[in-house]
């Protein structure tokens, strides 16, 4: 009996540390986030080392806020699966009354539409724009801030093809989705196990689930493997020439940085600009200090440095680096979609295609 009691008290104990947590969610100032933020002391992130550079770009985002808002956060980092498999954890933490394993979330639109259709979504309602230093502004069929305040866009990366600049050269460089089927390229070039670019180039105002299903069988019958976004050492060894599609072109930012050998193609077809996100965990161990973070990041200087580290910034900001990129794309004519998890939405068989599409690319 006594043992009982002691496991009913921990978990009552359990509870009221989540609890005693949630008013972060209500925060009505940046005052007030930082405030409680100065409460909590660890900062736990779990992502994929390609994410924000890793434990690297952790400690050194956690330094620019622990100089800037006064706090004494210790970051600690691990490695984590992909975007949708981590909000999917977070989705049985929740359910088990576990502490979240990271701190703040960050995710894609997949991942946030996963979050907003949830019976029990793991991650809090939260008034972003109350929390912000300067306005974050909206454009037509793309909104920053999630429905229901579950996360908050922080930046925009284009889909395209990677290829090894110094094995393809000149006219050999892609255009266009059909020019990655040529026989030259058999066997020589990957796409990823998640399929991604093409589950939106199969929305119905872009190319359609027809056509990009058709593509994809033919493309699979091309690849030599399947690779993971962030391993471009795939690329520049020569074990593919190119990845057919990027999640997004910060990777090639990065590495041309360092005279890496990697190119960039944006399709003709259409461009699509992906869009990350953060989000707080309900049950965050430190949810002031997460949320503080995902404001940070809006900031002048955290679009600054999301830059260096990461290769990428938000494309609503006048100085954003992929809003030059966009508009160039705009400028020619291209047809241009802005990843949303609502955009996705309004795809009734999103879900179900992908699957499809990821099955025809891990028969390969």
């Amino acid at each position: 009996m006594l043992r009982v009691w002691k496991i009913f008290g921990l978990m009552l104990v359990s509870a009221f540390l989540v609890a005693a947590h949630v008013p972060a969610s209500h925060a009505d100032t940046l005052a007030d986030l930082i405030k409680g933020a100065k409460k909590e002391t660890t900062f736990r992130a779990q992502w994929s080392s390609s994410t924000l550079h890793g434990s690297k770009g952790l400690k050194k985002i956690i330094g620019r806020i622990n100089k800037k808002y006064g706090l004494n956060l210790k970051p600690e980092f691990t490695p984590g699966p992909n975007m949708q498999r981590m909000m999917g954890k977070m989705q049985r933490e929740l359910a088990a009354g576990q502490p979240a394993s990271s701190d703040v979330y960050t995710g894609n639109a997949q991942a946030m539409l996963d979050a907003m259709t949830a019976k029990t979504t793991p991650v809090m309602s939260i008034k972003w724009a109350d929390l912000l230093e300067r306005p974050l502004k909206s454009e037509p069929g793309f909104n920053p801030i999630v429905t229901g305040g579950l996360g908050i866009a922080f930046a925009s990366t284009l889909v395209g093809v990677v290829y090894n600049s110094d094995l393809v050269k000149g006219d050999d460089i892609p255009r266009s989705l059909a020019d990655t089927l040529k026989p030259k390229w058999k066997g020589k070039i990957a796409s990823t196990p998640y399929a991604a670019g093409m589950r939106e180039f199969s929305m119905p105002d872009l190319l359609g689930r027809e056509a990009m299903r058709e593509f994809t069988k033919k493309l699979s019958q091309q690849i030599a493997g399947l690779m993971r976004c962030g391993e471009m050492d795939r690329i520049t060894s020569g074990e593919f020439l190119m990845l057919v599609l990027s999640c997004g072109d910060q990777y090639v930012n990065l590495a041309q940085r360092r005279g890496v050998p990697l190119g960039y193609a944006i399709m003709s077809d259409a461009t699509i600009s992906h869009t990350r996100y953060f989000a707080v965990p309900k049950n965050s161990s430190a949810p002031n200090a997460a949320a503080l973070f995902a404001a940070y990041i809006q900031t002048v200087e955290g679009q600054k440095l999301l830059w260096e580290i990461d290769g990428y910034d938000l494309h609503l900001y006048p100085e954003s680096h992929q809003k030059k990129k966009l508009d160039k794309a705009r400028a020619a004519g291209a047809k241009i979609a802005i990843n949303s998890p609502e955009w996705l939405g309004s795809f009734k068989g999103y879900r179900k295609n992908q699957k499809a599409l990821q099955k025809i690319l891990k028969k390969k």
